[in-house]
Parts: C-alpha cells; structure tokens; sequence
C-alpha cells in the first residue's frame, strides 16, 4: 500500500508561534444565561434545557475549563490545505481531522445540509414586528447578548411563548453566534424563532460549525493575541477526543461518559508543557468514522481539495494497517513564523587566574549590591539567518573586536611605562628622599628661599584642594623645565591617625556641609488664608498660592455642568430619532438610551456605564496624574470584578504545587496585573512595583454596586458601600474573598524575580467595609454613588463633601453624562478608531 501525496505543514517544525496570551472568545458571557434563567419560569428553563438546544446550557452548567494553550498549540500543528470547512492536524506524525462530522459527533446538534443556511427566507409578519419591537431590536439586525439581557429585565408579564423564544435567541447569540455582546446577529436565521418547532429542528450545528470555521481560519496565529468568534470550547473537546490519554489525565472527565462527547468532559487541568504532552500521545483518534460516501460533508462555494480527498480514503483503507511515523510527514512549512526563537547559552568555564581576578575584596562584598541571577540568551542560527546575519558573521565580528581590544591594551601599558619613568625622573631631579613606609610619617613643603608659605601645587595632610589641579599639571612638565625649589623632610614624632579614618572624617564634614546646604535651600510650606481655603484647587489664585503638584484634587468632581458642552451634548442626542420618546420606549439601538439611562434617578446602572466612567478617570488621570492623591494608582472596569468572582471556584478548585503555587488564575488577571488593559490607553505599570492603589467597583448579585480600594502595601481593602444593609456581613465575606486571597497569591505568583517574590506572601489580605462618614443612597442609585466614592478618593479628598446627597442624585448624573460624552469626543478629535470602538459605553450607539 502506496502513501499518497503527503500535506505541508502550515510551519515549519519547531517553529511554531509561541503563545503570548489566551485566545479570547464571547461565548462564556457571564451575564447572559444568569438573565436568562432568572427571567424564565423552572419549568420553561427545564424545557428549554432539555430542548435540541440545550446542550449549550448544560455544557455552561458544566463551568468548563478553558485551556487555551492547549487549542493554540493544536491550531499551530495544522497542515496547509484547500479547503474552508476542515481542519487537519498533525499529533506527532499521524494526522487528525476537524470537520462537520466530527462537530455533529461531540455536540449531537443537526447538521443536516441546507441551502442558504446563513440566509433562511423568512417572511417579517406583524406578530415577527411585535416581538422585535418587544425585546427592542431593529427589525433589520438581528439582536446582541447585551440587548437580550436587558429585555429578560423586561420580561415578566410577557406569555410563556415570548420568553421561550427570549431564551433560543439567548442561546443562538452567545453560542451559535458567539460574537461581542454588544455586537448584532444575523438577522434572517433569528426570525426563526417565531416558529418554536421549525427554530428547534433547524440546522443550528451546521450554521455554529461554520460560523466558528470561518474565524479560526481568518486569524494569524503569529499574533500574540487573537480573538475568535462561534463555540470555540468544542475544539478543546475535539482534542481531548482525538487523544484519550491526554483526556484522562488533563482533561478531568466525568464518571459514566455522558453524551454527547461535548459534556463527557470538565477541562481545567495541565495547561504547562502542552506541546510536551501532545507530543508523547501514542493513542490517536484521527477521525470520527462512518461509510466512504459519508466521509465528505457537503458544502457550498467550497474548494476542492485532491490531496485531501486522497489521504481520507488512504487512512480509511489502511485503517488499522498503517504505522505512521516521522519519515510520513514534512519538517517544512508553508508559512513562516516571525516568533524569534531563543536558546540558552553556555558560559565558558573560567580559568583559575581569572577566578582569582573576579574575587572580590572584603570592601567590595560590603559595598556592591546584590544582583538577581541572569542568564545570557542568543539568537537561534535559524532566528539569525532570518534577521540577515549569520553564526560565522557573529564570530567574526567578536574576533575583530578583540583584536581591537587587544591593541588598546597594548597601547595602555605604553602609557603607563612613559609615565613611569617620567615619574621617576622628576623625583630624581627633585631630591625627595624616603623616610620610613608610613605615608603618615611623610610631608613634603616646597617653598622658595626663606619662605613657609606653600605653592600651588602643594596639598596639605589634612585633605586640603589647594594644588591638586596643578599637582597634575606639574606631573605633565617636562623635567628639563622644573626649576629646582628647596625641600624639607619633617618626621612626625606623634602617632597620627590612619588614611582610612582620616578619609572618613573627611567624608562625614562634607556630608554635614550638604546637609545644611539642603536645609538653608528647602522651601517653606505655603499655606492659603482663611478666605482662600477650599477643599478644591481649581482657580488660578489657589496655584499660585499653593503649587498642584503631588497634592491631589485638583478638579471638583461636584462643579457646576460646562454651559458649551451641555449644548453640544445635547445637539448630539436630538439627532436621535428616538430622542422625544419616553424612556420606556426607547429601543435598543437608540444612541439616546444609554445617556438617558444615566441621566435618570433610580435607574440602574449597567456595567459598561460603570465602565465609561472609569475610562473617564482613566484619561484624566492618564494626562492630569497631579490632579490625584499619587502616581501610583490604577482604576479597573467593573469586568475585573465578574470575572474574579465567576472563576473563583476554578481558583480553589485547583491543585497548588508544593510551593503553594501553579493555581488557576482568572482570565485576563495578567493584562490587569501588567497594566496592558485597556488596549487604547496602557499603562504598562506593574502592581507593587509601580502600582500601589487600585480602585474598582464590584457588583453584587446584579443587583447592588459597591466600591473596593485595594492598598496593596497595607496588605488590605477598604469596602465603601452606599447602602451597608444590602450586604449582610456574611455575604460580604463571601463576595470579597476572590480579592483578599487572588490578589496576594497574583503578586507572588507573577513576580519576575525572587527578590521581588520575596516582598509578598500568600496570607489572604484584610478589609474593612467604612460605615463613618459615607453617604447613604436611595435603591438603584448606588452605581452612581460607588463611582463617585472612588472619583473622590483617588483625588485625595479626605471627607465626602455635601454635595453628594440624594437631592444632588439628578445634576450629578447628568454632569456624569456630559463628562463621558466630552470623554467620547475626545478620542474622536484625536481620531483613534481603536480607542473609541474600545469604550464599553458607546458601542452600538
């Protein structure tokens, strides 16, 4: 039996793109089915879980563990083929194939052939209109996570029908769809849901096969960062198929099987050495098996692929009757890999004069400082032939520069002979005659005849300036030039102190000198007058009086709404069409709903609110870091807080190493931790290193907002909660644990190196939730109370002023408002698209 023609690789072998940080994905919104199974009765959720779609929701019951090193390192053993709807890859040598079989295999969803499956022809009835209405989405676009969420708040005089088809749309767009939250659907495929039993029984796998296919084959694996639209959990799963040892160990799979394949599994464990175990799997599954007409899924506009077609028959021929092995397979790619690839380099064994040269003097260990071990790293022979040079180039120039070295040395001890007998000449031509061997026991004083008084070029034994200067000019004369002075020899009868005493009282005069130089030069403190104290330091008497800098509020949060930008403000809300309307009827897409929801007392607060107003401070305390209480703080959004409370379970439920390390972090907890979060305005700071101060605001349950100051040098969190009722004592417990026990544990477990490690311990840190001096807010005002605690105390401001009371609620929301849309058109006027598709507040609008 002949091998057929064999696929390249899409890299080269040991090339592959090194991972940088996890594959982003939307289909783990936290958010989404939580609404959902909140709005819906028991017995509507029981059978909408129990549906052909319910796999997903179980699947989301499951808490699955993502291991995204392990898909990366499988999408980067792909083989280059033709074809869109497939995914080849290669487990040691033994391809493994990805394709709608295996999907319908591990999911159990229909995947039946449709023609127009991304466009259904659906006729838009009134009762279609009545419903899009309802749930407030354009009947020409399909609806977003974000909008599905806000309609299940809605929802409870709604028939059982409406909130039946609530629940398959919430299914569709964070699933099947899978894309941002914020982002719109497909609208044809979501005017299915009408139909309950015709929405059911339509090829949903086929479409969130597709759908997840076309992304991953759009992204560049090369990058550091990719994110990927559609269901993408279901390639984890395929791994684990596809490599049964690998699930037993790492995959935490569940007693009994359950089927479909897709909830046969937990993940969550062995995300280190990946390629290391792929690489060791001797089981493999290469594909799911079924009759040879039934091994090619039909596709439209889909390339043919001869090659492919050929190994698919040879593997289901030789089933059983093939070993393969590296000779089967090509070691070069198709694509090159811009990663550069590094190796350790030995360092040469020192001989024994020069370890004897590199031993330090007993001074020298006390004065030098300690430094972290490093070790010296070189580019790859292939890495440098990539970036134009090569290993023999290398040598040669380190040849050149030590024959360079080499004759500089040379020249140097040139020098030194010169100056040598120079030196030994002048003190010839001056007679000076060496008494003893102490320094001390020496004076030379050259004068002219009969006089005392000394010449330049003398220096006194007590340290004196006086001829240094010219000591060494002298010693640049010729001999021959020197005119002959007298010169007395005294001997000192006395003991006298060591040079290294004497150079010590020299040392500490000189430092007594610049001290009260330093305190003669300090500035007095500058205090304003009774009239001119103000809590605020915003008018141009104020600094002149007392300077800004590292003073802290230097704006007042509670100042009167800007007349100019309160008219552009609402110039821009009436070019909404919806902008007359009530807020109740005001639609989902409406770019007026958001800054009216903000702009209304009692009106809750989303998340991507809280998250404007901290991209506010963000850009104020990014151009004005005077303004704050220090340079040393940082504000997080209020998905910092959800995501370290949901994956908090993974935390604990993680097996630590015998350091008490090497447990299972929060997604994105290195991106806050490093400061590349936000990716319009990084910071790239460090906690404990430059970061001392972080400010974020939790919520609880959806239902309640409290602020969190995290003071990572006191080891502790000061809780600031507008309605302390809300919270009983042991539920606050339990919602701040995430923080005291994953923030210490992060800055020990990410600390670069030992010394800095070492700062840090594992002991949870403490809180405190402050009752005295915080205002109190009505129900569903505390998001705006939560910000402004954290706006006030990130100015240094040391008491709440009165304007923060509740009969203010209505002027600081919109003041809030009108802040975030000047916020808004700042980053418009720079012109960064980036930046303004980043702000959670206005997307969509």
């Amino acid at each position: 039996m002949d091998l057929p023609e064999l696929l390249k690789r899409m890299f080269t072998l040991g090339e592959e793109p090194i991972p940088g940080k996890s594959i982003a994905y939307h289909t783990d919104d936290p958010h989404l089915l939580p609404a959902v199974k909140a709005a819906l009765h028991d017995d509507e959720w029981e059978e909408l879980k129990n549906s052909r779609l319910g796999v997903f929701i179980k699947f989301w019951e499951l808490k699955f563990g993502w291991v995204s090193r392990l898909v990366h390192s499988m999408l980067c053993y792909q083989l280059d083929i033709k074809k869109k709807y497939e995914l080849w890859c290669l487990i040691g040598p033994e391809p493994v194939r990805f394709s709608m079989i295996e999907f319908e295999h591990l999911t159990g969803l229909n995947c039946e052939y449709i023609k127009n499956l991304d466009n259904p022809a659906v006729e838009v009835t009134d009762e279609l209109a009545r419903f899009l209405e309802l749930i407030a989405v354009d009947i020409d676009a399909g609806p977003s996570s974000h909008q599905i969420v806000e309609a299940c708040e809605r929802s409870g005089e709604w028939s059982r029908d409406d909130r039946l088809r609530l629940g398959y749309l919430a299914i569709y767009t964070g699933f099947i769809e899978g894309k941002k939250y914020s982002s719109a659907t497909r609208a044809s495929p979501a005017r299915l849901v009408m139909d309950l039993e015709d929405f059911e029984t339509y090829p949903w796998g086929r479409l969130a096969f597709k759908t997840l296919i076309d992304s991953v084959k759009a992204k560049k694996l090369t990058k550091t960062c990719y994110t990927v639209d559609g269901f993408i959990q279901v390639l984890q799963v395929w791994v684990y198929y596809a490599m049964p040892d690998l699930a037993a160990s790492f995959g935490k799979p569940i007693r009994n099987k359950p089927s479909p394949p897709l909830l046969a599994y937990k993940g969550h464990k062995g995300r280190k050495f990946v390629k290391e175990a792929i690489s060791t799997q001797t089981r493999v599954v290469n594909y799911e098996q079924k009759e040879i007409d039934e091994m090619f899924p039909q596709w439209d506009n889909d390339e043919s692929d001869v090659v492919v077609e050929n190994l698919v028959k040879f593997m289901f021929a030789a089933k059983g009757k093939w070993k393969w092995t590296q000779e089967c397979c090509p070691v070069e790619g198709a694509k090159k890999c811009t990663n550069p690839v590094y190796v350790k380099q030995e360092r040469p064994q020192p001989s024994v004069n020069e370890e004897r040269r590199a031993q330090p003097t007993v001074n020298e260990e006390r004065k030098a400082p300690k430094k972290a071990r490093t070790e010296a790293y070189t580019e790859s022979p292939a890495a440098a032939a990539r970036n134009g040079i090569t290993r023999e180039e290398i040598e040669q120039l380190f040849k050149d520069m030590t024959k360079v070295m080499t004759a500089g040395f040379g020249q140097c001890v040139e020098a030194v002979k010169l100056l040598g007998g120079r030196m030994e000449a002048l003190e010839k031509k001056v007679g000076i005659k060496r008494k003893g061997t102490d320094s001390n026991e020496l004076q030379l004083t050259l004068s002219d005849t009969g006089k005392d008084a000394k010449e330049p070029g003398s220096e006194s034994v007590n340290g004196d300036k006086g001829g240094r200067e010219n000591n060494v000019h002298a010693a640049n004369i010729e001999p021959g030039c020197l005119t002959e002075p007298s010169v007395v020899i005294m001997d000192k009868t006395k003991p006298t102190k060591s040079d290294l005493e004497r150079e010590e009282e020299r040392r500490e005069a000189k430092k007594d000198i610049v001290k009260e130089y330093c305190r003669a030069k300090s500035e007095r403190e500058r205090n304003l007058a009774a009239s001119q104290q103000s809590p605020f330091l915003g008018n141009s008497t104020a600094k002149q009086i007392v300077p800004t800098k590292n003073v802290g509020h230097g704006y007042d949060p509670f100042a009167p709404i800007d007349k100019k930008n309160a008219k552009v403000f609402l110039e821009f809300l009436k070019k909404d069409l919806h902008h007359t309307l009530r807020f109740e009827k005001k639609p989902s897409g409406s770019r007026s709903l958001g800054f009216a929801t903000l702009q209304t007392p009692l009106k809750w607060l989303m998340g991507y609110h809280m998250d404007g107003f901290i991209n506010l401070l963000r850009l104020r305390y990014s151009e004005h870091p005077e303004h704050f209480r220090s340079d040393r703080l940082c504000f997080l959004d209020s998905t910092f807080g959800l995501m370290w409370i949901d994956k908090y379970g993974d935390f604990k439920s993680s097996e630590p190493g015998i350091n008490g390390l090497g447990r299972r972090l929060p997604p994105g907890a290195f991106d806050h931790y490093a400061g590349l979060v936000p990716k319009y305005r990084q910071s790239n700071h460090i906690w404990g290193k430059y970061v001392d101060d972080i400010y974020a605001p939790v919520n609880y349950n959806n239902e309640h907002w409290i602020a969190i100051w995290v003071s990572i040098p006191k080891k502790h969190i000061t809780i600031k909660d507008s309605i302390p009722s809300h919270i009983k004592p042991p539920q606050l417990a339990e919602l701040i644990e995430p923080f005291t026990t994953m923030i210490p544990y992060l800055l020990v477990e990410l600390s670069p190196t030992d010394e800095e490690r070492v700062k840090y311990t594992l002991e949870p840190f403490t809180y405190e939730r402050v009752r005295v001096g915080v205002p109190v807010a009505r129900s569903r005002d505390c998001g705006v109370y939560t910000m402004k605690y954290i706006e006030c105390h990130a100015l240094g401001m040391s008491s709440f002023p009165p304007a923060l009371s509740d009969k203010n609620v209505k002027t600081i929301r919109e003041k809030m408002a009108t802040d975030m849309f000047e916020h808004d058109l700042c980053y418009h006027r720079d012109g960064d698209d980036d930046a303004y598709t980043a702000l959670d507040m206005y997307e969509g609008q």
